[in-house]
């Protein structure tokens, strides 16, 4: 449920404390004001969409991204941290990937201390300052800050995160069991085209902007105003209005590889997003199209929420972001929702206008949410504590001559750890290549690296590892440097799903089969998750020892 201004808004600190760690306020303008900053936030919007380079974004009509890429900066080779709602966020708020955070799954935000009993209860999230997010920081150097809308963080910020639900968690947590049932409804029931208010929820936290705008904005700046809405995320729901800017003759059927040649990974999350089971009917050329222009359909009505807030604003002074969490693989890879680093699933838009940006800039350089961190922190001018190491790189320069200079290293990297994905996904993409690799602990200790050449290959259904493995070398190298070892990594993950798991089946005790079948109820095809059978893999599986992979693998 959107949570209103009231609830969200901090009021501005009046003045700064003289004690170490506080920073000085230092226009970003080169004189005493201070930018406001208006930041627009969507879920699950492919950052494709808003590339002209890209064929995706002939799809359908969108004036308002149009309008702000017109007006500033375009990161079109712009990803996400994690492609999942609460460890993407997390990661964007705090300056630092999920594996440091410990937030990568829906079910655990950014939280100091969890409970050691149950394990799905934050006993002391710190509060954002314990974390130094960048709200937090903006706060007490003058700024108003007003959240409107979805949040999804922990810490406290925005009232916490939407996977504090502990069914919710069920299948992040059993992954590693590798149990290959559908944990999502059938793909085709989740398409209405014909909803008479498709999105009206996500029409209050806009609403709710624009009166602010309307009303406060004057008496609070500088602010930080940001405004989140849940759409495009599934269910497809759309009318006649919405689908009426879609070009219908721009949206094809993506090419699926056959089953028996897709990565064991992509095979696991085509089966538990209810794309391949038992018993099912195969798709059609048409269910596919219905759900793409579906969704086209919500990104252009995302547009015209944004739209609303933009029209209130003056571009040239106020600073204004629009991004999104995460991607919707959207068909493609016999897949849809996110939690793959596909580029559909974790790439996302990126545009930014306002004071200092040169207008119309397209900028190829690779480039991440974790980014935007320090971004807006150079921006407002201001500097980030520094009892924090971040992992995201100042954007600025790209303001001045973007096109022309890249500034920062032309590569970025990302991981995943939650449901829909039996082992850890680690991204690494520099150039026009993209590394994928996993998780090897077993039973994945077969599961080979992906390499895609984006350039060549746009829609990666050629994985050309076997035949550079000079560069798979190269790019797993920059990715252990960037993150650290990434076996170990996955290591920890799964420890602590087992770990977790346990606290709650010892909530449970010798009702969690029945109350597991139920997290996966809405599973299609004659084997539910959690029957007998997965009950008994799982009491296997908890007793199994997760081991490191051999340092060759």
């Amino acid at each position: 449920m959107p949570l209103t201004s009231s609830k969200m808004m901090r009021l501005p600190v009046v003045f700064l404390l003289a004690v170490a760690g506080s920073f000085a306020m230092v226009s970003a303008t080169g004189g005493g004001k201070h930018p406001n900053f208006v930041f627009m936030i969507c879920d699950s919007m492919d950052g494709r969409v808003v590339d002209p380079t890209s064929t995706v974004s002939r799809s359908m009509a969108t004036p308002t991204f149009d309008k702000i890429a017109k007006n500033g900066v375009n990161f079109i080779n712009n990803y996400c941290p994690s492609p999942q709602c609460v460890p993407s966020r997390a990661a964007m708020f705090s300056g630092r990937f999920p594996h440091k955070t410990k937030a990568w799954s829906n079910g655990q935000g950014l939280c100091k201390t969890w409970d050691d009993t149950d394990p799905d209860k934050c006993v002391d999230q710190g509060t954002n300052k314990f974390w130094n997010t960048f709200d937090a920081v903006l706060e007490e150097n003058g700024y108003t800050v007003n959240l409107i809308g979805k949040v999804d963080v922990g810490a406290g910020i925005g009232g916490g995160f939407h996977g504090q639900d502990a069914y919710a968690a069920l299948t992040a947590w059993t992954r590693g069991a590798n149990i290959t049932h559908p944990q999502k409804q059938d793909p085709r029931e989740l398409v209405h085209n014909h909803t008479k208010n498709p999105k009206g929820g996500d029409w209050n936290p806009i609403n709710k902007c624009v009166e602010w705008l309307k009303t406060e904005a004057k008496s609070h700046e500088p602010y930080f105003l940001y405004c989140s809405v849940g759409i495009p995320h599934p269910s497809y729901d759309t009318n006649a209005t919405w689908l009426a800017m879609v070009n219908n003759s721009a949206v094809a059927v993506p090419k699926w590889l056959p089953w028996d040649k897709m990565h064991p990974a992509d095979q696991y999350e085509s089966a538990s997003k209810a794309l391949y089971y038992d018993g099912m009917t195969p798709f059609s050329d048409d269910d596919i199209l219905s759900l793409r222009r579906a969704y086209y359909a919500m990104v252009s009505e995302t547009d015209a929420m944004m739209g609303r807030i933009v029209d209130e604003l003056d571009l040239e002074t106020t600073n204004v972001i629009f991004t999104s969490d995460h991607g919707d693989g959207n068909m493609e890879h016999r897949q849809i929702w996110k939690n793959s680093m596909y580029d559909a699933n974790n790439r996302v838009p990126l545009l930014m206008s306002g004071v200092g940006v040169e207008k119309g800039q397209l900028v190829h350089n690779a480039t991440s949410n974790i980014d935007l961190y320090p971004t807006i922190l150079k921006w407002a001018g201001l500097e980030p504590p520094s009892s924090v190491a971040l992992d995201g790189r100042d954007l600025t320069p790209f303001f001045e001559q973007a096109a022309k200079t890249p500034v920062t290293p032309n590569y970025v990297v990302g991981s995943y750890h939650s449901n829909m994905a039996n082992t850890g996904h680690f991204m690494v993409k520099k150039d026009n290549m993209k590394l994928v690799d996993f998780g090897r602990t077993p039973p994945f200790q077969d599961y080979k690296p992906q390499l895609f050449d984006l350039e060549a290959d746009p829609e990666e259904l050629n994985d050309i590892s076997a035949a550079n493995a000079d560069t798979v070398a190269e790019l797993q190298k920059l990715l252990m440097a960037s993150l650290g070892d990434i076996q170990a990594i996955d290591q920890e993950v799964k420890e602590q799903d087992k770990k977790r798991f346990r606290m709650w089946m010892n909530l449970h005790k010798d009702n969690w089969p029945q109350l597991l079948a139920k997290s996966a109820y809405y599973g299609p095809g004659p084997v539910k998750y959690g029957s007998a059978a997965d009950v008994k893999h799982i009491e296997e599986w908890l007793n199994e020892t997760i081991t490191l992979p051999p340092v060759s693998a």
